[in-house]
């Protein structure tokens, strides 16, 4: 049985990614963020199938319709963490407190 708890503690850059769409949430979860094209140590092929599955995790959810603005070479307002997104890092973090 495949464990998507287990892929986000082991996928290099997966967490990170999951992480970043979460700090920019803080303030409003329903704001639309930008795509997230570079993340050290991390391709960019490995960062287009990072953002696919947290999309088929239901971690992040995607706006394919409404962006505000078209910029060449960029993605706005195209991705935000979704509550389940939140909890996964939650759990991660309580897992982490554990083992210290």
């Amino acid at each position: 049985m495949f464990d998507e708890m287990e892929r986000l503690r082991t996928a290099d850059g997966l967490c990170e990614l999951l992480q970043h769409y979460a700090t920019l949430s803080k303030e409003d979860r329903n704001v639309w963020q930008d795509r997230l094209g570079e993340l050290p140590g991390v391709s960019a092929r490995e960062i287009v199938q990072h953002h696919g599955e947290l999309l088929a995790y239901g971690w992040l959810e995607q706006n394919t319709g409404l962006t505000p603005i078209l910029r060449a070479g960029s993605a706005p307002a195209c991705y935000r963490v979704t509550a389940a997104g939140l909890r996964a890092l939650k759990i991660l973090r309580a897992e982490t407190v554990e083992l210290n």
